[in-house]
């Protein structure tokens, strides 16, 4: 099947196919997307090749996803804990990666194919932890954004392992400057990034939204990221790191929110092929002709990996209970460890013998993945043998605070809206507390003196902190409608007497809201335009009782349509 349109559309067969599955047996979809791969790669039916179309669609799957994994980040929290990601990151690729470095060099192998299997053994997935952790609502908790620095230091390191297969590759020795120059150009990247390109980007951006035209704001918003991407790639950088980069300049701008609708289904689709791109690449007769060495990799890429991560993260300065639930999350193989094993196989710097098992035990590992981070909190239970779990920091400020209030308010974010619901309640004397996980919103919220805590509302732990139980009131003010129907539905099912405030951009989305009892929705559009023409009318001279008759009317109207069958705020 060598013509390409073939070959993307049985891509994109598999891909629905495999989705189709995976949701009906409730499993990942990342799983379906492995199992289609092998199933159609060359050990199984062989009606895929992997090739360079492919490859290059799956790295573009992967650096939208870095790009949107940057959105949730903020300069000033990454700055704020830059020494921790360090010593987190080195430490767990130190313990990780000199274990298994050890341990292959006792068993025979040659010391530079023990260091690449060292270092693709302490590798996790950006890709599979950032959409798990993301479908979760715990990117911004602290475990979870402690397991994506982790991450991020784990890709500016595949930089000198990669310069060094290079140089293997070629047959020569390492040399030091070689290595410094490829590192440096991850810190000139950095900091041209973060230092120059931040506001003429917000500025340009803000230029293009006003000329009204959707497509051409998403055609930019494309051309941003993919030229950042090109531009670490230019550099000797990971592409993905520059669209990670990229991402946390734009995520500190007013169009993050847009730039994620409008970017999403691109990077769905295409990483759904880098996932099929993974299993075509396992050789599922290894496992047959050599179980033993396959099971071997397998619990040094999952147990092991788990017990060596918990110190690393643990002499970081995490919790007990957050390094167990990090180590977890981390507990796999990674995009970038089987890009050192093909590559270090195709060299011939690792046999193929050894680098197949080690490949295939990866891929097994990262598709249990999703599994693993799913049910972190369970395996890090059994793994602390106890049932009390210290709460994040974040979430003991909002206890404290809440412990002192009853029949009060929580506001789930701190951005304009919410800010301005909080300010009517000071002022009404009605006791609440704003929860926030945008740490520049978080700020702005302090410094106007409002009762805001960082912390992620659509998490459970957090809202129970919040003394959920005895608010009178719960007000959604963001726009992030995956994570506002997770705090309904957890509302809904455990305290279906505490109503609920919600606002949406979209009649899709008030839709989905409206779907729960006890659920009122205010379009914003539909609110600002009935405020507008309530003005517009006492401004002609229609006298304020008439108006309100005609708005109120005018109100029932417009709302009908969004859920005819309940009544609408």
């Amino acid at each position: 099947m060598q013509d390409l349109f073939s070959f993307s559309l049985a891509l994109l067969v598999a891909g629905a196919i495999a989705a189709a599955v995976a949701s009906r047996l409730r499993l990942p979809t990342l799983l379906g997307y492995l199992a289609a791969g092998v199933a159609l790669g060359p050990s199984v039916s062989g009606l895929l090749q992997p090739g360079a179309s492919l490859t290059f669609l799956a790295e573009v799957g992967v650096v939208l996803l870095l790009f949107m994994v940057g959105l949730e980040f903020s300069v000033a929290s990454l700055w704020a804990t830059w020494r921790r990601v360090l010593s987190a990151g080195l430490m767990q690729m130190l313990f990780v990666g000199l274990a298994v470095g050890l341990a292959s060099r006792a068993l025979g192998v040659d010391a530079r194919a023990a260091f690449l299997l060292g270092a693709a053994a302490a590798m996790s997935s950006s890709a599979i932890v950032g959409k798990q952790l993301a479908e979760q609502g715990e990117l911004t908790v602290r475990h979870g954004r402690m397991a994506m620095a982790v991450l991020v230091f784990q890709d500016i390191a595949t930089i000198p392992v990669l310069a060094l297969l290079a140089i293997w590759a070629r047959g020569g020795a390492p040399q030091t400057g070689a290595v410094l120059v490829e590192v440096a150009g991850v810190v000139v990247l950095f900091v041209v990034a973060v230092a120059a390109s931040r506001r003429p980007l917000h500025r340009f951006m803000a230029w293009v939204a006003r000329r009204g035209v959707e497509e051409v704001f998403l055609l930019v918003a494309l051309t941003l990221v993919l030229g950042a991407a090109y531009g670490a790639h230019v550099l000797g950088v990971s592409p993905a790191l520059g669209a990670f980069l990229a991402g946390i300049v734009l995520g500190e701008s007013d169009f993050r929110h847009r730039m994620e609708d409008d970017i999403r289904p691109f990077r769905d689709v295409l990483l759904s092929l880098f996932f099929i791109t993974v299993g075509l690449q396992v050789d599922a007769g290894q496992f047959l002709a050599a179980p033993l060495a396959v099971l071997a990799w397998f619990a040094a890429l999952v147990p092991l990996k788990i017990l060596l991560n918990w110190p690393a993260l643990r002499l970081a300065g995490l919790s007990r209970a957050d390094a167990w639930r990090s180590a977890v999350v981390l507990g796999h193989g990674g995009e970038f460890g089987l890009l050192l094993l093909s590559g270090a196989m195709t060299s011939g710097v690792i046999p193929a013998p050894q680098g197949q098992a080690a490949l295939v035990a990866l891929a097994l590992s990262m598709g249990a993945a999703p599994l693993m981070i799913r049910h972190h909190e369970r395996i890090a239970r059994l793994l602390t043998r106890t049932a009390v779990h210290p709460a994040p920091p974040q979430e003991e400020d909002v206890g404290l605070r809440a412990a002192q209030l009853k029949q009060h308010v929580i506001v789930c974010g701190a951005g304009q809206l919410g800010r301005i619901v909080s300010q009517a309640l000071a002022v009404a004397e009605i006791p609440h507390l704003v929860v926030e996980s945008d740490y520049e919103a978080y700020q702005i919220a302090r410094a106007e003196g409002l009762p805001v805590y960082y912390g992620d509302a659509s998490r459970i732990n957090t809202l129970r902190a919040a003394g959920v139980e005895r608010a009178r009131l719960v007000v959604i003010t963001f726009h992030r409608s995956e994570q506002a129907l997770r705090i309904v539905h957890y509302l809904r099912h455990t305290h279906p007497d505490v109503p609920v405030l919600a606002t949406s951009l979209t009649d899709r989305e008030a839709r989905r809201l409206l779907g729960e009892p006890g659920v009122k929705v205010y379009v914003e559009r539909l609110a600002a335009g009935l405020a507008l023409a309530e003005r517009a009318l006492l401004e002609s001279g229609v006298d304020a009782e008439r108006t309100d008759g005609l708005i109120a009317a005018l109100r029932e109207t417009l709302q009908s349509p969004l859920h005819p069958a309940k009544e609408t705020p």
